[in-house]
């Protein structure tokens, strides 16, 4: 299944109205109407079945990171396969992923806007140009915007605007345009509401 590139307000509200920071600036849009998208949307009523609850709390992942379903089964893998509380590592690699960390040290206002930015080539991670927006990032790592003038002003331009404040496990230096990594993101950081362990389950007769 590739990434999907529709309309993000669409699926927010076929989710319930759930509120995911970054993924868009038309929230309002999703808040003023808090049913499913449709004709009959306004009164449609679903009991949610429990796999229904699993996939959607999956889904609410893939299009909150903008990844393929390939690419979350293999971090599913990996955090299974290694030691440690299989959820709390699913959610490290995901937001540890460079696109996440650059939308949230305030490099760009959403998400999206995040993994263009590097996709074009306008980020450096210590000192060398990726564009790999799944490009995983660890601690000590320094992040910048590439010094040369295009990347500088709509790096200017972005980061005058951010959707959410800086975590304690990031820094960034606005007026230099860069940042490093402190620590790994913990769950306590993560800017939205989510039930990993509907995940696991989802995936427990899968991988």
């Amino acid at each position: 299944m590739s990434r999907f590139t529709g309309p993000r307000v669409k699926i927010l509200r076929r989710l319930g109205g759930v509120d995911l920071p970054g993924l868009t600036r038309k929230m309002r849009w999703v808040q003023n109407r808090p049913f499913p998208p449709g004709q009959h949307g306004r009164n449609l009523r679903i009991k949610k079945s429990d796999y229904r609850i699993r996939l959607e709390e999956k889904q609410k992942v893939r299009f909150y990171y903008g990844i393929r379903e390939r690419q979350l089964v293999n971090y599913m893998r990996r955090a299974a396969k290694a030691k440690g509380n299989t959820g709390e590592l699913l959610l490290r690699y995901l937001e540890s992923r460079l696109d996440n960390t650059i939308f949230r040290m305030g490099l760009a206002p959403t998400l999206p806007a995040a993994r263009q930015m590097v996709n074009h080539g306008h980020i450096a991670v210590n000192g060398k140009k990726v564009n790999i927006a799944s490009y995983e990032v660890h601690p000590g790592n320094e992040i910048a915007v590439r010094d040369r003038e295009r990347s500088r002003k709509l790096g200017e331009i972005w980061s005058a605007e951010p959707s959410l404040s800086v975590p304690p496990y990031l820094e960034f230096d606005k007026k230099a345009l860069k940042g490093r990594v402190i620590d790994w993101p913990g769950r306590e950081y993560l800017p939205y509401e989510l039930a990993e362990h509907f995940i696991i389950e989802y995936y427990s007769q899968k991988i």
